[in-house]
């Protein structure tokens, strides 16, 4: 293990390590604000709920990561990049990044399944929805053993702002296949399913014709165009992240291009998670509006019921 440094080296570092700090902490606060509500606010205790807290947990700790990891070893610029703590640091954080891949593939085929298959969203995602939590968290441990290979680490190097694969055919291998065409092969299927969803809910207000008045048909309609912005922001966010870590990465120098392109953009793609899931729920804004209803006993109910 190489010595570290006792102390900030440059003003590059501290603003860096200053940055991801400021993100790292406004990103936890947020979705840990989002897990909460999704036991406080009556519509969301669901299996939408439940698979929504497990995405916003991944999101927090990923994000705590980087605040309380990744930030004090910049500003010290510390040296022990491949150390074993910090290997296992990253291989944590890929743990928790495909968790929140495979819950938001949940999410998508919950939101599916009540569409087209409302026998196996009663029995899979109404019933049993805590086994298929802990069925997504043993496929993400399928995952996080593949970097206990012998060169497959991943880790944060302080001097470079940069979290980076191990440079061996087992590193580059997970990185390209496991994380990038795997990540983004999830994220198209997620669109896709959101995509026909949102199509069938159209189709369904269009058979209604006047079954409904047209202010119910606009209400309905709203909440479609919402539905579909939200999946399509949270899955563009994500693919873009994995196309800027992968590619664009490739095609800049410097300290500050790599930097942002690499380790901000993730750590930003978390976050924006968290706000995006704000944006959309109109419960949740009243609830940062008013956060004192957050630990009153009473459940925070729907300002417009789905139907």
């Amino acid at each position: 293990m190489n010595e570290t440094t006792s102390g900030p080296k440059t003003i590059d570092d501290r603003i860096a390590a200053g940055l991801i700090f400021g993100v790292g902490l406004t990103g936890v606060l947020l979705n840990l604000t989002g897990v909460l509500l999704t036991f406080r606010v009556r519509a969301l205790r669901t299996s939408f709920g439940r698979l929504t807290a497990v995405h916003c947990s991944a999101d927090c700790v990923i994000l705590a990561i980087f605040a309380f990891w990744c930030a004090p070893r910049t500003l010290f610029e510390s040296q022990d990049h491949d150390a074993l703590l910090s290997r296992k640091i990253g291989q944590v954080s890929l743990y928790f990044w495909f968790v929140t891949l495979y819950s938001q593939l949940a999410i998508a085929l919950n939101r599916f399944s009540l569409l087209f298959f409302p026998r196996v969203y009663k029995e899979v995602f109404q019933r049993r929805t805590c086994w298929l939590i802990i069925f997504n968290s043993l496929v993400c441990t399928c995952h996080f053993c593949v970097y206990f290979g012998d060169g497959c680490d991943f880790f944060y190097n302080a001097e470079t702002f940069y979290w980076q694969f191990a440079d061996t055919p087992c590193g580059t291998a997970v990185s390209f296949w496991l994380d990038f065409i795997f990540g983004c092969v999830i994220c198209i299927i997620v669109l896709l399913l959101d995509i026909i969803c949102v199509a069938n809910m159209r189709k369904s207000a269009a058979v209604l014709g006047e079954a409904v008045t047209a202010r119910e048909r606009k209400l309905r309609w709203g909440r479609e165009k919402r539905f579909l912005a939200q999946a399509c922001c949270t899955g563009l966010l994500f693919t873009v992240m994995l196309i800027s870590f992968h590619i664009v990465s490739r095609y800049v120098s410097g300290l500050w291009p790599t930097f942002i392109s690499t380790s901000l953009i993730w750590e930003l793609s978390h976050l924006g998670d968290g706000i995006i899931l704000f944006t959309f729920n109109r419960e949740l804004q009243r609830a940062l509006k008013n956060p004192k209803i957050l630990f009153s006993f009473s459940t925070i109910k729907d300002s417009m019921q789905a139907t």
